[in-house]
């Protein structure tokens, strides 16, 4: 049986791995699928071969990759995959499709050729949309794009109760598929003494919707020469080091890190803290909470999902308990200022529970706006922030 994978818009294997997910995509994905289903076709929108990637046989036998032959614009890509590959969609079975926006290939495949798809529907695609005019245009296309792919879909795979509800509005099937973490990788390393200033992490892009600059804000308040660890890639790289000299807040940048080396990374911080204005269902969170580090996250239904997927280590649980950070309290309360809700931080357990965060607080020092006062329970906050 043949199965046919279709990546997000203008997604391929290149741009995965240049996010560290490559082993994610080979052997949380590929390797599963062929064992299972004998055979997998890969529709890229990137020039590319696996054999870039890898040299395994078995792969290489069992998965062909099937991509443009030059760079071109990804709606056009997409608009033209069915044509450009119709006798290997032909062969499907079915397709896979990872993102909402792989929809718009596969919906096109399954009315020339009667293919059906399952498409995972991992955070509200409508909504993501940055502020300003160009926000504004696209969002009711991005909202009719995940209407019809989610109407379209034999069945649907939401990663988060939220996310099933608004799925089941337009398809009559749709299960619940969380996201996971391999537990043997990601796994409390014990107890271990940290030397030098406390240390804030966060991994993920580095992209407005994620509120990076409230995070630099808050490590600002800590003292104790705290500083700023952000994995990860994206445009506002610049900025965060921009803020981040302007408050004294040491920050640094490691860029994308593999997955098989990000325990180490996890395991070399003090706290995880993930303050995005929305998401859908955050590996780095259960990543992070796996590990036994203490999370703070902000009080939106993705991080609400993702801080009650992994139980919290109790005495007697059988769970190693994450290692204690005093401070994070204090960071906490830097947070949401003269909040009362930040007793919910159980960080002297290690716990990885979340704080039911309401309000960032006003920046230390003159200069300009990194969005405080703007209220994090609202996924629609995000869309009016001047960050």
């Amino acid at each position: 049986m043949t199965i046919g994978f279709l990546p997000a818009l203008g997604s391929g294997i290149r741009s995965l791995a240049e996010a560290g997910q490559l082993s994610r995509l080979l052997d949380g994905y590929m390797r599963p699928y062929a064992d299972a289903f004998g055979e997998v076709l890969y529709f890229s929108y990137l020039p590319e071969s696996l054999e870039e990637f890898t040299s395994d046989p078995a792969l290489l036998r069992r998965v062909r990759v099937f991509a443009p032959a030059q760079p071109m614009s990804r709606g056009r890509r997409a608009l033209t995959m069915a044509r450009a590959h119709a006798d290997e969609f032909r062969r499907c079975r079915a397709l896979r499709v990872f993102q909402i926006t792989g929809t718009i290939p596969a919906r096109r495949a399954t009315k020339r050729f009667g293919v059906p798809y399952v498409t995972t529907y991992g955070f509200w695609y409508a909504q993501l949309s940055a502020p300003g005019l160009m926000g504004c245009l696209k969002r009711p296309l991005k909202a009719r794009v995940e209407k019809r792919g989610l109407h379209d879909a034999a069945a649907v795979f939401a990663t988060t109760e939220e996310l099933r509800s608004v799925a089941s509005r337009f398809s009559s099937r749709v299960e619940l598929l969380p996201n996971g973490v391999d537990t043997q990788l990601f796994a409390p390393a014990g107890p271990a003494s940290r030397s030098g200033p406390p240390r804030i992490l966060y991994v993920g892009r580095l992209s407005m919707e994620k509120n990076l600059k409230t995070i630099v804000t808050a490590t600002a308040y800590v003292g104790d020469g705290a500083l700023d660890i952000m994995v990860g890639a994206g445009p506002l790289r610049g900025d965060l080091e921009a803020w981040a000299r302007e408050l004294g807040v040491e920050i640094h940048f490691p860029g994308i890190v593999e997955q098989a080396k990000l325990p180490a990374v996890y395991g070399s911080a003090n706290v995880f803290v993930l303050a995005s204005f929305t998401e859908g269902h955050p590996k780095a969170l259960l990543e992070a909470m796996a590990c036994g580090l203490p999370c703070i996250a902000s009080d939106c239904a993705g991080n609400r999902s993702g801080s009650s997927t992994i139980p919290p280590s109790r005495p007697g649980s059988g769970r190693p308990a994450g290692p204690s950070w005093p401070s994070a309290t204090t960071w906490a309360r830097s947070y949401s200022a003269r909040s009362s809700s930040c007793a919910a931080w159980r960080g002297a357990e290690g716990q990885p529970c979340r704080s039911p965060i309401t309000r960032a607080p006003p920046p230390p020092s003159s200069g300009p706006s990194t969005g405080a006062g703007i209220p994090w329970r609202s996924s629609s906050a995000w869309r009016r922030a001047r960050l």
